[in-house]
């Protein structure tokens, strides 16, 4: 990572910054007035088009973040239900979305401004590039005005909204998989599209390597007559992306430095109770409705409960209320206070920074053409403990000498991400979101002397503290080594006939450290902490050879298209594990006898 603060300081030195602070911003013109504020407050309006005043009808009204939505009528008017501190949402075909802060406000006036969408008109399908009105199958174009507007890891998560039919989603953990899926699963196996990458395939879908700054077009192929070129590989669909390119003149620099931070709202603890008495109430209603004694071994007497004085020791039948905290040991006697309100969101969830640098140098000549980039990424992540980093080296260049036109398109790109909710158990049971819902209130972050305390008395669920679950992953650390890129050469042989030939690479090595500590805090303790390593590579070549030939005969147009490609993958990869660490100094974690329990140690490797 030296390498990479190296060149994110070379950069900021002489970087004329320019903060992009997160904000909710829409295009239109809004106008209210404020009413008396409540708990939920009904919100009437008007939405008309901003250009013409005309009324809209249809347009959908609804709550960030939250199942509440109406439409507008004939006349443009709405009403709804909606909380004091609610964020309205209007969206219409055609026109930019405009979010808004109800702030009390009764009454929300709101004039949507009208997008013009334009097409190219050529666009790179296949092989080849065909002029839209030519193309007979569903093709999509990503609006890349919207994409260069956002800043995040991955180009894949600008697909979303933006494309009909696509669909992505991820688990919000900086430099954590995107699962796209165009017209949904068509298989219990994968799903995944085919990327395609300047004519390059690219297998995977942790697109974190490639620069979102980088990408000059992306086309989506949604049906099975618009992908076909690329046989079975297709079959759930082609994402084909364009890098930008040199243009001819003279040389030009740009430098972009974006600086924000990412804020997790509309929380959890919007609906998950974070007191500790409302959440006893909610237990013993649900025990007095099953026909059951309620518990008091942790809120006392149900006519009259109270916050417990510590939650650990408990005998599991009455309440505890005098411990001598002196006899307090680490790990085989806890000793955790009860809490009045644990607001588990704001225990695990904080803004996280992000810095994005971009640097590029492009140009050209009457015969030739470069563009050549630089990118640092940071991100923190919302959770404790969670960030992800890149740095990317992009070249692109093309030479004519004569007919002949060679060039090359290579990006070497570095990741390394710390920590994770996890992907996909970071929304289950398992992961520090699922945890997050299922701890209780009443159990307290910390235990008296600072370690993590959890729901080790009965009743309180035996989970496990969903900051200690991020603290936990704080030292796995995941590193990427890609370099995906293709050389190429094409001839002109006549009017309308060119032969092209191209050998595209794609080489990814990967080495992922991950560490397992004791939980005494938990009803069922562990007591063996273990470490995990894992290193995997992949390459594949693809060489493909194409003779294009197109002719116009006033009105109509002729083009055949005669091709053939050859390609090849391997990987291979090796994992091992071992517990029972006798030092859990995270300089010595390595799979070796003096290091833990060898009986414990597994290794196993693969490939194909």
């Amino acid at each position: 990572m030296r390498l990479l603060r190296y060149f994110a300081s070379a950069l900021l030195c002489s970087a004329l910054l320019t903060t992009a602070l997160s904000a909710m911003a829409g295009a239109g013109t809004i106008t209210g007035s404020v009413v008396q504020a409540g708990a939920q407050d009904t919100v009437t309006g008007r939405v008309t088009d901003a250009a013409t005043g005309a009324p809209l009808a249809g347009v959908i009204v609804r709550v960030s973040g939250a199942d509440i939505s109406t439409a507008t009528d004939a006349q443009g008017n709405y009403s709804l239900v909606v909380p004091t501190d609610a964020v309205l949402v209007f969206a219409f075909i055609g026109h930019r979305a405009v979010h808004t802060n109800v702030a009390g406000r009764g009454t929300i006036d709101v004039a949507l401004t009208a997008v013009v969408a334009e097409l190219e008109e050529v666009i790179v399908t296949g092989y080849t590039t065909q002029r839209r009105a030519d193309i007979t199958g569903a093709v999509a174009s990503v609006n890349m005005d919207a994409v260069d507007k956002q800043t995040s890891a991955s180009v894949l998560q600008a697909l979303e909204g933006n494309v009909a039919g696509v669909t992505v989603d991820e688990s919000g953990s900086p430099g954590s998989r995107s699962t796209v899926r165009i017209r949904g699963a068509s298989s219990f196996q994968n799903n995944d599209p085919l990327y395609i990458v300047d004519g390059t395939p690219v297998q995977g879908t942790f697109f974190n390597w490639l620069n979102p700054n980088d990408i000059q077009s992306i086309q989506v192929l949604k049906d099975a007559s618009a992908a076909s070129i690329y046989g079975s590989r297709a079959n759930n669909g082609v994402i084909i992306v364009e890098t930008k390119k040199g243009r001819a003149g003279p040389p030009r620099v740009s430098l972009d430095v974006r600086m924000g931070m990412a804020s997790p709202v509309r929380g959890y603890d919007d609906f998950l109770i974070t007191d500790a008495l409302e959440y006893h109430e909610v237990v013993k209603r649900a025990h007095e409705n099953a026909g059951l004694p309620v518990p008091e071994n942790i809120y006392g007497n149900p006519s009259s409960p109270t916050v417990p004085a510590y939650t650990w020791p408990n005998d599991g039948v009455n309440q505890t209320t005098n411990v001598d905290e002196s006899t307090y040991s680490f790990p085989n006697n806890l000793i955790m206070p009860g809490s009045v309100g644990t607001n588990w969101w704001d225990a695990v969830f904080s803004p996280g920074r992000v810095t994005d640098v971009n640097m590029r140098l492009s140009g050209g000549g009457a015969d030739n053409t470069y563009s050549v980039s630089f990118n640092y990424f940071d991100q923190e992540g919302t959770a404790a403990f969670n960030r992800f980093q890149r740095g990317t080296i992009r070249a692109n260049t093309s030479f004519d000498v004569g007919r002949v036109t060679i060039g090359e398109n290579v990006a070497l790109a570095f990741e390394e991400s710390h920590g994770g909710a996890g992907d996909p158990g970071g929304f289950a049971e398992g992961g520090i979101l699922g945890k997050n819902i299922l701890m209780q209130p009443v159990v307290p972050v910390y235990d008296i002397a600072g370690n993590f305390a959890a729901g080790k008395a009965v009743g309180l669920g035996n989970q496990s503290n969903p900051l200690k679950e991020a603290w936990a992953n704080k030292d796995d650390i995941f590193r990427g080594t890609s370099i995906v890129g293709n050389v190429f050469g094409s001839l002109r042989l006549g009017e309308g006939l060119s032969v092209r030939s191209s050998l595209g690479f794609n080489m990814f090595q990967s080495l992922f450290t991950g560490f397992t500590p004791i939980e005494p805090e938990l009803s069922e303790p562990s007591f063996s902490n273990g470490i995990n390593e894992s290193y995997s590579r992949f390459w594949e070549w693809t060489w493909s050879n194409t003779l294009n030939y197109a002719k116009a005969f006033d009105r109509h147009t002729f083009a055949v298209l005669l091709g053939q490609e050859a390609t090849e993958l391997q990987s291979r990869g090796i994992d091992g594990a071992m517990n029972n660490l006798l030092t859990t100094d995270i300089d010595s974690r390595y799979l070796q006898d003096a290091i833990g329990d060898p009986e414990t140690k597994n290794v196993n490797s693969g490939g194909g």
